[in-house]
């Protein structure tokens, strides 16, 4: 065995071509490190019907598959049709997006005093409500949901939950039991869920329903004859368009109240449409007082 060679030490004035030579060396080989500036973990948390709950640092460019498969899957009494995905960047567009409407509303309706003073509650309700940055998800078995165009990439700091099973419900709005849980009942009509929740209070306007589902999107129950499609700024005949939506456990059903009497009749038209998009944005059903 040969003997081991002294190495003298690195005299100062040749430790910064040390360094170098170290570096470079290190710069070829790309494989052995993160490049500055390049793909980051993404750290998110998840929380509820799932096994291992909490937060989890994935390898860049993870999906929500990754983010269930790191928490272990569902548990038994997981409802993956509620889920719950939160995001910053989507309160901030959210945000953006109520103050456009409100300030959009306010300018249209301010040509007289009484058009003003009717505009004024869905202003401030929309300049006062929260984003939830609720991002709609629909989740299924990780090896089902993986690579599918459900399986979204995650953003750091996003926030899933993954609720209870649900067997109700809710009837919220103008109706006389605010906030009812009504038992589901596959085939029951909506209009007999809002009868078992004490029927429609006074005023209540019985041409504007929507359906909120769990997964956080919003759909019109009430399709008459014709309806208004804020979307498109027109009436269209919606009797030809089949059956009302469907709904399950865990959705609410919204009846609305008349618009106010001053409101301008464009404005009155697309009200039912902004307080369901504003639904989508707050989470949770919106009515006027």
């Amino acid at each position: 065995m040969a003997p081991c060679r002294r190495i003298a030490p690195l005299r100062p004035s040749a430790l910064v071509p040390f360094l170098l030579a170290v570096g470079a060396v290190c710069l070829a080989f790309p494989e052995a490190a993160l490049p500055l500036g390049g793909p980051q973990p993404v750290t998110a948390s998840i929380g509820g019907e799932v096994r291992r709950p909490g937060n989890h640092t994935l390898p860049p460019g993870s999906t929500l598959s990754s983010l269930l498969i790191a928490a272990g899957g569902f548990t038994d009494n997981a409802f993956p049709g509620g889920a719950i995905l939160r995001r910053a960047s989507a309160r901030a567009a959210q945000e953006a997006e109520l103050r456009e409407t409100a300030d959009r509303l306010y300018w249209e309706t301010a040509n007289t005093r009484e058009t003003r003073d009717a505009a004024h509650p869905v202003v401030q309700l929309l300049r006062t409500l929260a984003p939830s940055g609720r991002v709609p998800v629909r989740l299924a078995h990780p090896r089902l949901l993986k690579g599918s165009p459900a399986d979204l990439p995650l953003e750091e700091g996003d926030a899933l939950l993954v609720p209870p099973k649900a067997d109700t419900v809710a009837v919220a709005g103008a109706v006389r039991a605010d906030s009812a849980s009504v038992p589901f009942t596959a085939g029951l009509p909506y209009k007999e869920y809002i009868r078992r929740a004490g029927g429609y209070a006074g005023g209540a306007d019985r041409g504007d329903v929507y359906l909120l589902r769990a997964d956080g999107t919003v759909a019109l129950l009430s399709l008459g004859f014709v309806s208004w499609n804020p979307a498109a700024s027109r009436w269209e005949v919606t009797a030809l368009a089949g059956t009302t939506p469907a709904f399950g456990p865990g959705d609410t059903i919204v009846v609305l109240r008349p618009p106010p009497r001053d409101l301008p009749p464009e404005a009155a038209r697309e009200l039912p449409g902004i307080l369901m998009r504003a639904a989508e944005i707050a989470g949770a059903p919106v009515t006027l007082p």
